[in-house]
């Protein structure tokens, strides 16, 4: 009985765009290098097979290809499997932190800072990750600092229609409030 939280291929690709972009160049490469390392390990033997004018030279150069392309053939085909399997456990490492630091920032832009980021034990970016939790815990504390004084500063309101001393505390609270709203570059 399958369950809901398996885990499934689909959930590899977790920025599409991204991540197959990723795959994809490296692949490229690989294939460069790979066609790249076939012609220099090929092209020797082929240039022997139809070149030679001695007809045994061009059979063992013909028996060497063939045996060469036998081997080489599914060992490449193997490592391009196994170098895809692995783009794609990489990529995955990567663009799941960045889901999550796009969720994270969706969350701050909306005025939500209790959202942290988790990251799984094997992903990528984990110090970015604390950075920005710490970043988020900084604004906390001063979100909460100044709504401590913005409470502040109302009970002294609330005070200073009856008393003149309690006005004087209530502009020493407001200039407090102002420094600590200035901490913030906008």
């Amino acid at each position: 009985m399958p369950q809901d939280h398996e885990r499934k291929l689909k959930n590899y690709v977790i920025n599409r765009s991204l991540q197959l972009r990723l795959i994809f160049v490296s692949l490229g490469y690989m294939a460069i290098i790979l066609a790249v390392t076939l012609a220099f390990t090929l092209l020797p033997v082929l240039h022997t097979m139809f070149d030679a004018a001695d007809p045994n030279a061009q059979y063992e150069s013909a028996q060497t290809f063939l045996l060469l392309a036998q081997r080489l053939v599914p060992a490449v085909l193997v490592l391009f499997l196994f170098f895809f399997a692995h783009l794609v456990i990489m990529t995955h490492r990567i663009c799941g932190p960045l889901v999550n630091f796009t969720h994270t920032f969706e969350s701050m832009a909306d005025g939500d800072l209790s959202r942290r980021i988790q990251l799984r034990q094997k992903d990528y970016l984990q110090d970015e990750a604390d950075m920005i939790n710490e970043v988020l815990d900084n604004l906390k504390d001063h979100m909460a600092a100044l709504q401590a004084e913005n409470h502040a500063l109302a009970e002294s309101l609330e005070k200073a229609t009856h008393n003149p001393e309690a006005l004087g505390e209530a502009r020493r609270r407001n200039e407090r409030l102002s420094e600590m709203i200035s901490t913030f570059h906008l």
